[in-house]
């Protein structure tokens, strides 16, 4: 079969324009495809304008290409035409670079691709962490409540009774002296005052930690 070249019809669109000049050639579909080796579904989405079931501008743009030149219509003029129908079928801007057919993304997410290394980062943060409490809590001074006295006083009295309570395992004294202290980490010892002026420093301290340090004062009045 010969064809001449000739002009696109004006019709509104492009494909009603290429489906014009295909009907007037008496060749179908199928025919078509065989000449552009372009499938005739897409050729028929050309001619219905139907371009979101094409696979792509770049590809659209190819098959428009062969249409027009089995055609031998103005290849360029129809390309053009078919530029802005797609960017207004598709909702590009002018100008805008062509459109690909976004590919399926078959990966799994960043963190399903990492998730040993994940665990891995979680686990030790939660090993680093208790460890760290541990060592705190290992530094750290033990608690040391005082209940008598439980502040500063005057008395006359010569002695006096010191209690409180500390952490289980740490060790008290009083003055500088050894002080026994129970299993659940209670204290009692009687000391000797003088006239005047009385300073009593308990101090509890535990293995590797530093001192917990808790002074009162005694008045000791003279006989008059």
């Amino acid at each position: 079969m010969t064809f001449v070249q000739r002009p696109l019809p004006a019709s509104n669109t492009l494909g009603e324009r290429l489906r014009q000049l295909r009907e007037e050639s008496n060749i179908s579909l199928d025919e078509l495809g065989r000449l552009t080796q372009v499938a005739p579904k897409y050729l028929a989405a050309i001619e219905q304008g139907t371009y979101r079931d094409m696979p792509g501008q770049v590809y659209a743009r190819q098959f428009v290409r062969r249409y027009a030149e089995v055609m031998q219509t103005d290849v360029d003029f129809a390309l053009n035409l078919f530029d802005q129908e797609y960017r207004i079928v598709r909702g590009g801007g002018v100008g805008e670079r062509p459109l690909l057919t976004p590919r399926v993304n078959a990966e799994w997410p960043w963190w399903r691709r990492h998730i040993r290394i994940i665990v891995a980062v979680v686990v030790i943060a939660v090993v680093v962490v208790y460890l760290g409490l541990q060592l705190l809590r290992l530094y750290t001074p033990p608690e040391l409540t005082i209940l008598v006295p439980a502040r500063d006083i005057t008395t006359t009295e010569t002695t006096i009774t010191v209690s409180g309570v500390t952490e289980v395992g740490a060790a008290v004294t009083i003055n500088g002296q050894d002080i026994q202290v129970t299993n659940n980490g209670q204290f009692s010892e009687q000391v000797d005052l003088r006239v005047g002026l009385n300073t009593l420093q308990i101090r509890a301290i535990k293995k590797h930690s530093a001192a917990r340090m808790v002074t009162r004062q005694v008045l000791v009045e003279g006989q008059p």
